[in-house]
């Protein structure tokens, strides 16, 4: 409390009972006691079986080889990474009651939800603090009835190392592949929305689409030959693994009253090493699919969507995320990104006030709304 600018406790108390909650969870594991001993989840790993759930409904996600192509398919093939069948859960808008699966309508938008979780942590059913993130972009979208989470492999760190990267990345593809073809989606109608790691993935997937798209349009139904016009919102993104903006003064090393734990010790040490380095010397920090936000890192945005970013200004995430709006900025034009940092403790102001403070949604749909024709 003391430490914290005084310019930064607009919403203190709900930021201090997130905190203490989250000290149970994230520290826990990382700083206080070894990796290994993080207690089971139920039917760990989530990616092997569908849980139950009122609030969402369960469907598999089959493994299509032929949809992991260029260099993901290269880096796969060298660290043996295989496409694995991986749960998906669709979530209604309340009020609606769509079956899972149904074929999407032509105007339909599909809100497809990566979860986080330092890239080992929750799975997207059982990230119940976090459920509520989907609602809050449906709440803004008329023309949204369902969102879609997809279940991706974590990086297990105990007894070995093992789901390295591409792992979560196959399975956002097989995600993408079963909405557009299987459900009819249209490309143009998809809206990418990921929270801290999530955010790493959402960014990934849209690499992949925009480096792709000719490619996967002939081994996909209903994929387009040119790039889709459609949208991504990031809520406080992880968006460099590596060690770039971890230099003297920056809100990666002293915003320590962020309930995030140390960038570079326990936990998120250990997701760095095990979900990267398998790639190589240095692959945190220079490769755009790890670390898009990289100041090491310059390769090209052009062919993201169009991108909504939100980061507390006091997280340990700002100035990677400040370096990620000015790189996809320079590339996109400044129309195509708009940037949120609201003065708050916790990880995105949009995170907690999707369920408490409904100001935080409605940013969300000002923006949703207020697309540019043709664009």
């Amino acid at each position: 409390m003391r430490g914290l600018p005084r310019s930064m406790r607009l919403r203190l108390i709900s930021s201090m009972a997130r905190k203490n909650i989250t000290n149970s969870g994230s520290r826990q594991y990382s700083e206080d006691s070894p990796i290994h001993e993080r207690p089971p989840r139920l039917l760990w790993p989530p990616h092997c079986a569908i849980q139950d759930n009122t609030d969402a409904k369960g469907v598999w996600l089959e493994p299509v080889p032929k949809t992991v192509v260029g260099e993901i398919k290269k880096w796969a093939r060298e660290l043996n990474v295989q496409p694995e069948r991986t749960p998906g859960y669709w979530i209604d808008k309340p009020g609606h009651d769509t079956a899972a699966g149904a074929t999407a309508g032509p105007d339909e938008k599909i809100v497809v939800f990566f979860h986080g979780g330092e890239l080992t942590g929750e799975p997207a059913r059982g990230y119940a603090n976090l459920v509520h993130l989907p609602y809050a972009v449906l709440s803004q979208c008329p023309s949204a009835r369902r969102a879609f989470a997809v279940e991706y492999r974590f990086c297990n760190l105990s007894p070995v190392y093992s789901n390295p990267f591409p792992a979560a990345l196959l399975d956002a593809i097989a995600g993408y592949r079963y909405l557009v073809d299987d459900v009819g989606v249209d490309p143009a109608n998809i809206i990418l929305l990921g929270e801290s790691a999530g955010g790493n993935l959402a960014l990934a997937l849209a690499r992949y689409i925009a480096q792709n798209t000719a490619e996967l349009s002939r081994v996909m139904r209903n994929m387009p030959s040119a790039c889709p016009d459609y949208e991504m919102i990031l809520l406080s993104p992880w968006c460099d693994l590596g060690t770039s903006h971890d230099t003297p003064g920056s809100g990666s090393l002293v915003h320590s009253y962020d309930f995030l734990a140390d960038l570079q010790t326990g936990v998120f040490a250990a997701a760095r090493q095990a979900y990267g380095d398998p790639l190589g010397f240095s692959a945190t920090d220079r490769n755009p699919y790890l670390s898009p936000a990289s100041r090491y890192v310059h390769a090209s945005f052009v062919g993201f969507p169009r991108t909504f970013i939100s980061v507390g200004r006091a997280e340990r995430f700002v100035g990677m995320c400040r370096t990620l709006r000015d790189k996809m900025a320079r590339d996109m034009g400044k129309k195509r990104v708009t940037y949120h940092e609201p003065r708050v403790l916790l990880r995105s102001s949009l995170v907690t006030e999707g369920r408490q403070y409904p100001e935080g949604s409605r940013t969300i749909g000002a923006w949703l709304a207020e697309r540019p024709s043709g664009t």
